[in-house]
């Protein structure tokens, strides 16, 4: 998940969003959606498969070079199981420390857009608000910084070539 700042505002009809404009006329709707994580339980279920399918595999293997008599390779069990744990033990600390996100969609007459992604319900909603006044009121203009959140794969494509794909959560 990537982090960066980026400048919100309305200038002259026209809601900026980083480098994507949107003619104010041609909004028909910004809303909000809520992404929530895994419940708690479901991701702890997940853990205990994860763990038992390691113990399965770690017993395979342990039978397997059981009559070794390089003692490394009599050890290598215990040190897969070890670090194996230790894997599936940080993959659930950070899936339970994950925190609701929030979206602002902008709908045109054309598609809807994700625009913003905050952890910040107060954020989206006062940015609703500000576009829908902006929307009512001719004369209104803003600016202010919003950190945006960058969630899955972000794919960098020009014309019918695709220079590259940068991979995240």
């Amino acid at each position: 998940m990537a982090r960066n700042v980026i400048d919100v505002r309305v200038s002259r009809r026209v809601l900026w969003i980083g480098g994507d404009a949107y003619p104010l006329q041609h909004i028909a709707r910004a809303r909000q959606l809520v992404w929530w994580p895994p419940k708690r339980s479901r991701t702890i279920i997940r853990f205990v498969r994860q763990v038992v399918g390691l113990l399965f595999a770690v017993s395979f293997l342990s039978a397997v070079t059981h009559n070794a008599a390089d003692k490394i390779q009599a050890a290598l069990p215990a040190v897969l199981l070890l670090i194996g744990f230790l894997f599936l033990l940080y993959r659930l600390v950070t899936r339970l420390r994950l925190k609701a996100l929030y979206k602002l969609v902008i709908e045109t007459s054309n598609a809807a857009t994700t625009a913003v992604v905050s952890h910040n319900e107060w954020q989206i909603t006062n940015l609703i608000q500000m576009i829908m006044e902006a929307i009512d009121n001719p004369q209104a203009e803003f600016a202010f910084q919003v950190e945006n959140l960058h969630v899955g794969d972000k794919i960098t494509q020009y014309g019918d070539h695709n220079t590259g794909k940068r991979v995240g959560l």
